[in-house]
């Protein structure tokens, strides 16, 4: 049977061609320079990031139980480890004794016990403290409540996705997520996805950069000339938000060109969709498979990108590994695209040729993600101050 999601999206893409324009009726909108230069800002929105969930890792890179991975996010030290009884239990890799680092970066197999390279601390699996040598030197301790600390941590769509800070007042990731995720969840493919070609890398950007260009389909014809501009209509996306998150949708010239029906319509084959998780997460869903990426600021003007394709079962030959490779390649190429133009833009940021960017009608998703951001901070800020 049809998802009304398929439907509904068969009849505004239709209107969308028809018309030559996607169906919001918004208001431009300016941004000012400064909110992409602000040291202060980043410092305050890394913050932020730290308080929403993270898409940290793979399902499938713990796939068994007793599976652990050590890594460090926005700055923060995590260990992730799969329980005996099968869910991931998250915490923050820094010893309850004097702070240092418990796990090595990297990963395993069977975790039985982890100790601090310091005083030999001792934790299970679970996160609790198991031993303390010298223990007569620590009267007043209690061991239940000197475990490592908990992290709320969900997996939703083959995703690890964990709250890095402990006294975020997210506490459920399922809820925040919302039905956006339950969307995504239905999508087939996406209940048990395999990591595929996971990278991390930097761009010399501020993050906002590389958020606002999934938002607007009006530079596609320009920027990605080389790539998969001929792909796609020209400047129609249609948006669809769920709170601060969005589910966008890319028109592809195929659209018009084979005029489907509406009945058994699948969008995956004549667009691409997006989901985007408020503030800086986004999943890229191809026919038969996703592209999962995440910004972390590392700076003002710089952004570590994390990337992990998601696909249906690992390659089981050569064949298979290079119609991945292939698919990540086109990937991996128009981003490359994306990325240099924010950099571009970046360099000359300080110029004084802009107080502000103009955002036209067709892009107003853009300002208002800044708009949504800008009233956290602000409440932030107030919160800080009171």
């Amino acid at each position: 049977m049809q998802s009304l999601f398929a439907t509904e999206l068969h009849r505004r893409a239709t209107h969308a061609m028809q018309t030559g324009r996607a169906d919001a009726d918004a208001q431009g909108a300016q941004v000012p320079v400064a909110q992409y230069t602000s040291d202060e800002q980043t410092a305050q929105e890394l913050r932020l990031l730290r308080q929403a969930p993270q898409p940290v890792a793979s399902s499938s890179s713990l796939a068994a139980p007793g599976a652990w991975l050590s890594l460090t996010r926005f700055g923060i030290p995590l260990l992730l480890v799969r329980q005996a009884d099968g869910p991931v239990q998250a915490f923050l890799n820094v010893c309850r004794h004097r702070g240092a680092r418990v796990v090595p970066e990297g990963s395993g197999n069977e975790a039985r016990a982890f100790t601090c390279p310091y005083h030999a601390w001792t934790y299970q699996a679970d996160g609790s403290l198991r031993g303390v040598p010298d223990a007569f030197g620590f009267p007043c301790l209690k061991k239940e409540d000197s475990g490592l600390r908990r992290l709320a941590v969900v997996e939703r769509a083959g995703i690890i996705w964990v709250v890095l800070d402990p006294a975020s007042p997210i506490s459920d990731i399922h809820a925040h997520l919302g039905p956006l995720m339950d969307n995504l969840e239905s999508l087939s493919g996406f209940q048990t996805p395999v990591a595929y070609a996971q990278r991390s890398y930097e761009v010399n950007a501020n993050w906002k950069l590389l958020i606002d260009g999934i938002f607007e389909a009006y530079h596609f014809k320009v920027a990605h000339r080389q790539t998969i501009a001929h792909m796609f209509m020209h400047n129609l996306q249609l948006v669809d938000e769920f709170a601060a998150h969005r589910r966008l949708y890319l028109i592809k010239s195929r659209f018009a060109q084979d005029q489907p029906e509406a009945a058994g319509f699948d969008p995956r084959q004549y667009g691409n969709l997006t989901y985007y998780f408020f503030p800086n997460s986004m999943v890229l869903v191809q026919p038969d498979h996703g592209q999962l990426s995440y910004l972390e600021p590392l700076s003002a003007s710089c952004t570590r990108v994390h990337e992990i394709t998601l696909i249906p079962a690992k390659p089981a030959t050569d064949k298979a590994s290079a119609y991945w490779d292939a698919n990540v390649d086109l990937y991996r190429r128009t981003l490359a695209e994306d990325y240099a133009l924010a950099e571009s833009i970046q360099a000359g940021l300080a110029s004084g040729a802009n107080d502000s960017f103009h955002f036209g009608t067709f892009e107003y998703s853009a300002p208002r993600f800044h708009a949504q951001l800008q009233q956290l901070l602000d409440a932030d800020r107030n919160q800080a101050l009171a």
